[in-house]
């Protein structure tokens, strides 16, 4: 019921229940003039996760906690989320419930007048910050998170309402706009129109990946849509599991549930948007607006893998890998942006979805851990019997252990006196890769073939296959080992010589990972307090992993040669799962050991072979380094004339 009084300018607005709930809804998605105080609010939130995101990759490194340093990341989003949804939304409905059903406004120099039962105020005109049309009402929103919702019926023609409406404009300096109608879609059932519209909707997740407009309109919305993309994403994974592992790796069914991941983080983005937005029948439009283009982007991503796996650009496909995420966030985004017709302020809540949908599984994600699809350890590695990860948690293994570890000790036979004599210690630390495995089997045996270490040689290895066959490379077992060797060896004659091989961080963390195992964190201050402690003089130690470069320097003193295969802040190459060597365990070992007993030798030689290599595959210089102590130089000398005339004389 709506009566204009002339004599005071009055115009008296009754709103019905229906009504109030519509203003309601376009208070909750209003445009961005009126967003300023909950964006102000978000920025907040958004501030607290960024510091709580930087302390926690900081501070928690150097702490017990440090195994858990991506905790703060997730932390950081579930905050960010939860509080500022429940924040903003305690605001909306407190605001909401104070709406009046029954007010009047009068057009005032001063301002818009507001009386009710509720309130009486007026409102500056500065305080209006949008005006917006729909053919049942006219919506005035002001600061302050307020909405006037003034029905067309409370006018009595048309021309007294657009007289209304221009002295608004003027006198509030806003223009009227017409808004913009929100299309509900219902989804469908398609019946044998599944594959066409699986089709089109892998040709509107093109033209998203590709931020051309047009891929709203192609999209077909259902549930069975959203259901084909989650497995079209599984199979995608699979597909570059079966080619990097090969057609006779076998099924880990533990694996099976990461798989779908993704799309559950989907499914809550998705859900925390729609009801953002007041639209939650539309989550499955959602859901495809964000599966599609990720389809693409998931696609791309796993070739850029598959060449950096085969050595095709590998450098370049690993810088590419990472814009990709980059590329599927800004897509993804911007597909919800024009399936749901987000206005300004309610983007802010995509941003933050999208965000979550990508880091919570890149952060669950282990690179430990296996896929569904895992190699079939065979004879050639496994010494006749299949291993797999899942029986390197058998009990036997973890009493085998110590047995293995007390054999491999007990083995190692005491120095003779007056005779200069090499010790080998060789540990393959990553778990995930056979090429650690090879690499530190075949050095134990070239130095027996060319050192004569028969008796003075302990080898660690962390793989499933071997788990009843080597020691494990913990810390304990290298502190254990590195001991009885210290107690056998003559110090002043005798050297040891320590191979390491691993994936490396940027932090210079050395990898003894073994899934699902976590072993001791070994540091480059670690490793020289173990050798300390040991006794070990002379001391040869070489690094072969990616930064390996910043042991070189804390582990450097007189009596020692250390060497790396990377400079420290170089990744170094070859770790493929495939590979019987490294490119410089290959270079050293396989290739200038063969030739000279000289270590220092064999580095040079080394160091040139791997240059050539990286310069002809295109990839990034690694630079090995190598510091040499004076006084390991003379007890070297000793050591490679005395090997040099028994390996002659043997053969």
């Amino acid at each position: 019921m709506c009566n204009e009084h002339e004599e005071k300018n009055w115009l008296e607005v009754e709103i019905t229940d229906a009504e109030w709930l519509a203003a309601s809804a376009a208070y909750r998605s209003r445009p961005r003039a009126g967003h300023t105080q909950k964006r102000s609010a978000w920025l907040k939130i958004f501030g607290i996760w960024l510091v709580l995101s930087i302390l926690g990759g900081v501070v928690l490194p150097y702490t017990p906690l440090a195994d858990i340093n991506g905790l703060s990341f997730l932390a950081g989003f579930v905050f960010t989320i939860t509080v500022g949804w429940l924040s903003t939304r305690k605001h909306l409905l407190r605001v909401v419930q104070s709406f009046s059903h029954q007010y009047r406004l009068r057009i005032q120099t001063q301002g818009l007048e507001d009386d009710s039962e509720i309130t009486h105020a007026i409102y500056p005109w500065s305080a209006v910050e949008a005006i917006e049309l729909r053919p049942e009402a006219i919506l005035i929103y002001l600061k302050g998170y307020r909405i006037l919702w003034v029905p067309t019926r409370c006018f009595a023609d048309t021309a007294a309402k657009d007289e209304w409406i221009s002295q608004l404009e003027q006198f509030s300096g806003q223009q009227a706009v017409a808004a913009r109608p929100v299309a509900h879609e219902v989804p469908e059932h398609r019946g044998r129109k599944i594959w066409a519209d699986f089709g089109n909707n892998l040709y509107a997740g093109l033209l998203f990946a590709l931020f051309y407009p047009a891929g709203a309109q192609r999209l077909r919305v259902s549930v069975l849509q959203i259901v084909l993309f989650a497995f079209a994403s599984a199979l995608l994974g699979i597909g570059f599991m079966l080619i990097t592992v090969g057609l006779k790796g076998q099924f880990y069914w533990p694996a099976l549930p990461g798989l779908f991941v993704c799309l559950l983080c989907s499914l809550l983005s998705a859900w925390a948007i729609t009801r953002q937005t007041s639209q939650p029948e539309r989550i499955p439009t959602a859901m495809l607006a964000i599966q599609t283009p990720l389809l693409i982007t998931q696609a791309v991503g796993l070739l850029l893998s598959l060449c950096m796996t085969k050595g095709i650009a590998p450098t370049l496909s690993y810088q590419l890998i990472w814009l990709t995420y980059a590329w599927a966030w800004l897509a993804i985004i911007v597909s919800l942006v024009r399936s749901l017709h987000l206005l300004m302020g309610q983007r802010l809540i995509a941003v933050l979805g999208v965000s979550f949908l990508l880091a919570v599984p890149a952060w669950l994600h282990d690179e430990d851990s296996s896929g569904v699809w895992i190699p079939n350890y065979d004879d050639e590695t496994a010494a006749g019997t299949q291993h797999t990860w899942e029986q390197a948690t058998q009990e036997a293994v973890l009493y085998a252990q110590p047995a293995l570890l007390d054999q491999a000790i007990n083995a190692v036979q005491k120095g003779k006196p007056g005779v200069p004599e090499l010790y080998l210690l060789a540990l393959g630390g990553y778990g995930g890769q056979d090429v650690f495995l090879r690499e530190a089997r075949s050095v134990t045996q070239l130095f027996k073939e060319r050192f004569d270490t028969e008796g003075h040689s302990i080898t660690l290895i962390n793989n499933p296959a071997t788990t009843q066959e080597y020691p494990l490379a913990s810390t304990i077992a290298l502190r254990k080992s590195l001991a009885a060797i210290g107690s056998k060896m003559n110090k002043e004659e005798d050297v040891l010589f320590l191979f390491m091989t691993s994936h490396g961080a940027e932090d210079f963390h050395f990898s003894l990972d073994l899934w699902p195992y976590k072993f001791g964190e070994l540091t480059p201050q670690t490793l020289r307090g173990m050798l300390d402690d040991a006794g070990i003089k002379n001391r040869v130690i070489l690094v072969s992993a990616c930064y390996s470069g910043g042991f070189v320097k804390l582990l450097a003193n007189d009596n020692t040669l250390v060497m790396s295969a990377s400079r420290e802040d170089r990744n170094s190459h070859g770790c493929s799962h495939e590979a019987e060597w490294t490119f410089f365990g290959n270079a050293y070992f396989n290739e200038a050991l063969r030739q000279t007993h000289s270590f220092e030798q064999a580095f040079a030689m080394a160091n040139k072979a791997v240059t050539q290599r990286e310069a002809k595959e295109d990839l990034k210089h690694s630079e090995p380094q190598m510091a040499e102590g004076q006084a390991i130089r003379p007890v070297l000398e000793k050591l490679e004339t005395y090997q040099a005339e028994n390996n002659a004389a043997t053969h």
